[in-house]
């Protein structure tokens, strides 16, 4: 029996489709994240099996993914390991990291300014907060991190006009101060936002500084070997910054953008 017209024209595209080459849609890798092992909330929430689950970090990972237009692939590194893996390609991106604070990525692909670190002082509350330094330093017994060097005030403590209480812990600094042992003590927001998290009954017996006692701007380190550039990343940092969503997420974590 001879096909019917509308059989035909079936069979010719078919065989037109076979002739065609396949497109097919591939897929935008994933933005591979590294965090800081040493880092904890607010910044960042690792679960029992030792998996990112939350924190400020997380959220701007993802944030930035977004915008990309991929997800975001989150892994934790050690702090010696987090930037060569980076610059090696192991992963794309690293955020609250400063070129400042790095040998061996000095020269490395930096966004632009993301987040700041600002330290501030904390004492006891209602005992007097110093304010001008390095005047009102003098004479204190001053809780701080090990190996941390304060610029403004390494005179006092050179001189002995101000004493130096250090610890390698952040609760200790803030349990040298409750049992009188140091009068004040120096450390970074998410620190003190840290330890009122984990000690909630602590938040009404100290008063932080409103004041920043050092103010450090954060940065994302990009890699040279990824997919992303570091132009589209600043792209999208921009357009988070300029709709005031990465000062929102600060706030929502207990940080402050100065």
């Amino acid at each position: 029996m001879r096909p019917t017209r509308p059989c035909r024209l079936r069979r010719a595209i078919a065989a037109l489709a076979c002739c065609l080459p396949v497109l097919t849609t591939q897929a935008a890798p994933p933005l591979r994240v590294a965090q800081l092992e040493t880092l904890r909330y607010p910044l960042l929430e690792v679960d029992a099996h030792g998996k990112v689950s939350g924190g400020l970090l997380k959220s701007l990972g993802d944030r930035i993914a977004e915008k990309l237009g991929t997800s975001a692939e989150h892994s934790i590194w050690s702090r010696r390991r987090t930037e060569s893996a980076v610059l090696a390609g192991e992963a794309d991106i690293a955020c609250y990291l400063s070129p400042i604070w790095s040998d061996e990525a000095r020269d490395g692909l930096w966004t632009i300014p993301v987040l700041p670190q600002i330290e501030r002082v904390v004492a006891v509350h209602g005992r007097h907060l110093p304010s001008q330094v390095p005047q009102d330093f003098k004479g204190l017994r001053v809780a701080i991190m090990l190996g941390y060097h304060y610029r403004s005030i390494q005179g006092l403590f050179d001189a002995r006009e101000a004493r130096p209480v250090e610890d390698t812990r952040v609760d200790n600094l803030f349990r040298l101060v409750l049992t009188d042992r140091a009068d004040v003590l120096i450390t970074s927001e998410a620190e003190i936002e840290g330890q009122f998290r984990q000690f909630p009954s602590q938040r009404e017996r100290f008063d932080v500084s409103k004041q920043a006692f050092t103010t450090v701007d954060t940065q994302c380190l990009v890699s040279p070997k990824s997919p992303w550039s570091l132009a589209q990343i600043n792209a999208a940092l921009k357009n988070l910054a300029a709709s005031g969503e990465i000062g929102r997420l600060a706030a929502r974590y207990g940080l402050s953008m100065r």
